[in-house]
């Protein structure tokens, strides 16, 4: 039987370091390295959600242009494929913006960026692609595909109380986790290392 692995998609497999580092420039605010470091910086400004949420509407729509693909993730993938894998990317993601930031369609970007990034050789059928608009729904899909893998940047979503149990569970981008369930890796090659060693 072939085994499945599923992807988070922005700041996982879309690696948003250098879209960030943009918008601090144009918006001479003081650089930052990652989107993590962005949101705290401009909630320390205001305790609303205002700005953050105008930056990470830029982020995921003009800010594209300046993403790329995270470390080591087409080879993981071209390795998983070739194993029998099968594929999927499973995203928290709103349709739009919010009103005040133009109501962009953000599932739409995010294809065809997916399109022209490599990725697309993997995932050319976009029933293999999920864009829920919670992170209940996420976890429900990530359930009902009955995933062997996930991996994601968020170890919130591991903690949802439904995520399922016999999925492996993957914390990209993060050297260390409280919950023993996890596997902490810093990048994409790990996971396929940890993989090729018996998981």
């Amino acid at each position: 039987m072939s085994k499945s692995f599923g992807f988070d998609l922005d700041n996982t497999l879309i690696d948003y370091s250098g879209a960030v580092k943009e918008f601090c420039r144009m918006s001479y605010l003081p650089p930052c390295n990652n989107i993590g470091m962005l949101k705290v910086m401009l909630r320390k400004f205001s305790n609303s959600d205002y700005d953050w949420q105008l930056a990470q509407s830029w982020l995921y729509t003009s800010g594209l242009e300046f993403a790329q693909l995270g470390v080591g993730s087409i080879d993981l993938i071209s390795y998983l494929s070739k194993e029998g894998y099968q594929l999927y990317i499973v995203s928290h993601k709103t349709s739009h913006t919010p009103k005040f930031c133009g109501q962009i369609p953000l599932h739409d970007l995010a294809i065809n960026w997916i399109r022209k990034s490599g990725l697309s050789d993997y995932f050319q059928d976009q029933q293999r692609i999920y864009f829920e608009p919670t992170r209940e729904s996420k976890i429900r899909i990530i359930r009902n595909l009955s995933l062997d893998y996930f991996v994601d940047d968020l170890e919130e979503v591991f903690e949802e109380p439904n995520f399922p149990s016999h999925t492996k569970k993957f914390l990209i981008y993060k050297s260390e986790s409280q919950n023993p369930t996890l596997k902490c890796v810093m990048d994409f090659n790990s996971i396929r290392e940890i993989l090729a060693n018996g998981f």
